[in-house]
Order: C-alpha cells, then sequence, then structure tokens
C-alpha cells in the first residue's frame, strides 16, 4: 500500500475518470441530454460557494493539475511523501464524494483549496527531500 501512495499515486487519481466514464456509459441513454435550468446569480459570496458550476470548476483545475503533476513525478522516478500523498488521497476522496452527492455545497470550494494545499506541501516535501529518487535495480 505504501508503495502504491509514494511511487503510483497518479494512478488512483485515475481512478475517478475510470469511474465517471463507465457511469456515463452504463447508466445514461444515447440522444438524450441532461441540464440545470437555474438562473446564476452575482451578487455575493454565497453565490459562488453555492453554485455548482463553480465548485466543480475549482474540483477539475486542481484535480487535473494535480494528476498531470504526479504523472510528470512518475515519469521522472520520483516517490512522494507517503503521509502527505496520503492526506490528500483522503480529502480529494472526500471533495469527489460531496461534489457528486450536492454539487450545490457551500465548503465544496474550500474543500478544494485545502486539497490542494495538501497536493503543494507534497510537491515541496517530494522534490526537497533527496531520498524521493528512485533506487534502480541492476539485476
Amino acid at each position: 500500500m505504501k508503495v502504491l501512495f509514494t511511487k503510483y499515486v497518479f494512478v488512483l487519481f485515475l481512478l475517478p475518470v475510470v469511474v465517471i466514464f463507465l457511469a456515463i456509459v452504463l447508466f445514461f441513454e444515447s440522444g438524450e441530454s441532461y441540464g440545470i435550468n437555474r438562473t446564476i446569480s452575482f451578487s455575493g459570496i454565497g453565490s459562488v460557494l453555492f453554485n455548482p458550476i463553480y465548485n466543480s470548476t475549482a474540483f477539475f483545475i486542481t484535480y487535473f493539475l494535480s494528476f498531470f503533476t504526479y504523472l510528470v513525478i512518475f515519469i521522472i522516478r520520483r516517490r512522494t511523501h507517503y503521509q502527505w500523498s496520503l492526506l490528500h488521497f483522503l480529502f480529494f476522496t472526500i471533495n469527489f464524494t460531496v461534489l457528486c452527492l450536492n454539487a450545490e455545497n457551500g465548503f465544496l470550494i474550500p474543500l478544494s483549496v485545502i486539497c490542494f494545499i495538501f497536493f503543494i506541501l507534497n510537491i515541496f516535501k517530494t522534490t526537497k527531500n533527496l531520498s524521493t529518487i528512485n533506487i534502480i535495480d541492476n539485476k
């Protein structure tokens, strides 16, 4: 489990894409469109925090940034910090679950920011610590 969170953490972040793809393929019929018919107001911070478009955008921006950064870390053969990767994945999973259950929750943007802070701390620990370089076995 530790190797999964330190070396292959990008695979864990690939799982939501696979889950969403399978849900679309299995549960949505072709030819129909789904959407939200709702008036969007820009009258204060409440309209930003409770707007599903802003919540989804904040989640997906942090998601793709962390996924591609973890992929680059894997390509350059570095290991991430175990505890920070575990915390980042835990908060990411909570954020993804809350977004799927209720996209109008006002806690999603702050949760995305907290998740991004854990991501930045993990990347900082990965690049700062020289022991995160993977050792290649020549057998």
